[in-house]
């Protein structure tokens, strides 16, 4: 991910710790929690945005090629079958 390690994660709990002071440090990190979660849920919203237009280019050119006798598509993937695609489980 950002290729953290234990010993930088300490130094910086440490600095934060001195910095902010340990009364208002819960607080720092329940928004900084927040705001993690938020840019994660935005940036799976794109990806899932960026699955449905590819999906429905997808189409599309079936669509164009296949103009006559054409079987309807299926349904885009779920993100429940997206996820396990990446797992392999």
């Amino acid at each position: 991910m950002l290729d953290i390690a234990w010993p930088e994660l300490a130094v910086i709990g440490a600095v934060a710790l001195v910095a902010i002071g340990p009364k208002d440090l819960p607080k720092v990190m329940r928004v900084l929690g927040q705001w993690v979660g938020k840019a994660r849920n935005m940036a799976q919203d794109l990806h899932r945005s960026f699955e449905q237009l590819n999906y429905e280019a997808e189409i599309a050119e079936k669509l164009k090629k296949d103009e006559v006798g054409a079987s309807p598509p299926s349904a885009p993937p779920t993100s429940a079958e997206t996820d396990r695609d990446r797992t392999g489980a």
